[in-house]
């Protein structure tokens, strides 16, 4: 069903077609190659272009078939992931059905993978902007009458959930996405809106959330999310997968800033906090490259007092000074140094 979308229209925000194709080819995490081979991207940047059909317009696409469409791209999100393009796809079928809301929501779970992985120069700002243009006149002018109401109703909910106006969101959401699939995007900032409340934070609220983590393993914010908001452990685990996804992304420094709280460290320690993933990708790089110039992004991280990301990166220092090239680099960094770096390198130099 998804090899029908060969031509399907941009069915809303045209102002935001820069925004959108700006991360377009650009992969989140993808499916495996062989699903990917078999259900291509369903959207065509050529679609978006105005003038080739507005809403309502364009697309051969059978009705009948919507349904059965709309369930295979879930369950691509389910099994590999989200690829660009996705949200666009879901967001035409939705509109070809008068699911206006749905059709809003799609779009923004597209502009949200893309801002939560740093893709495209998707900013917060573009995509404030955005929804504040959709609910102009003359955009809404596009669309049948019918559907205004519920276009500006969907740009209201989701504004404030962009807002941090939980009540708010949680109220508007719950009324235009109450019978949506149950780890549908709807549900997932539902979900948000009661974790981000305190006397919505507790056990039976956190373990709904733990529950759609299959389909959103690969999206930051959900990570992130919940590394705000759950306590102890469950607070460090989320915000190290939040970082191993978009190390460079919007929500690591604070992901940072929670890692290191949740390891007895200054929040003034977690600039220089590394994960577990990216001391072996630095490790790595370093032995495949034979340079162990790379390893001096490790060195702040090695004069922290004693924590697990430390004393990880520590031992993998260490086991590299049986070769005498970095042994040697690791010794004239231990003479430089100073104070417990001096210590740690001096431990790590001897192998």
């Amino acid at each position: 069903m998804i090899k029908m979308l060969r031509r399907v229209p941009l069915v809303l925000l045209a102002p935001m077609v820069p925004v959108l194709f700006s991360c377009a080819g650009k992969k989140t995490a993808a499916a495996p190659a062989e699903e990917r081979a078999e259900h291509p991207t369903p959207v065509l940047a050529g679609a978006a272009v105005p003038g080739n059909g507005g809403p309502g317009r364009g697309g051969n696409v059978d009705i009948s078939q919507i349904p059965g469409a709309l369930e295979e791209l879930a369950e691509m999100e389910r099994t590999g992931g989200y690829t660009p393009g996705l949200g666009l796809a879901e967001s035409a079928l939705r509109e070809k059905t008068g699911d206006y809301a749905g059709a809003v929501m799609a779009v923004f779970k597209e502009l949200s993978w893309a801002y939560s992985l740093g893709a495209g120069g998707v900013t917060r700002e573009a995509i404030d902007e955005g929804l504040k243009r959709l609910a102009d006149p003359e955009v809404l002018g596009q669309f049948p009458q019918e559907a205004w109401e519920e276009v500006k109703a969907a740009v209201e909910a989701i504004g404030d959930f962009c807002q941090g106006r939980w009540k708010e969101a949680e109220e508007g959401l719950q009324r235009l996405y109450g019978a949506a699939e149950a780890d549908g995007f709807p549900r997932w900032m539902l979900l948000v809106c009661g974790i981000e409340t305190s006397e919505g934070a507790g056990p039976e609220n956190r373990s709904s959330y733990g529950a759609i983590r299959a389909r959103y393993g690969f999206f930051p914010e959900y990570w992130y999310r919940g590394a705000r908001n759950f306590p102890g452990a469950a607070a460090g685990d989320y915000a190290e997968r939040c970082i191993n996804l978009a190390p460079a992304g919007p929500y690591a420094a604070e992901c940072r800033t929670i890692l290191a709280q949740t390891m007895g460290l200054d929040s003034a320690d977690a600039s220089v906090l590394r994960t577990r993933l990216e001391i072996e990708r630095v490790v790595s790089g370093a032995v495949e490259r034979g340079d162990p110039e790379l390893l001096a992004d490790l060195l702040p991280l090695a004069g922290l007092p004693d924590n697990p990301s430390t004393l990880y990166a520590s031992g993998a220092m260490r086991s590299l000074a049986a070769d005498g090239t970095f042994r040697d680099w690791l010794s004239r960094k231990a003479e430089k140094a100073k104070g417990r770096l001096a210590e740690r390198l001096l431990y790590i130099s001897r192998g």
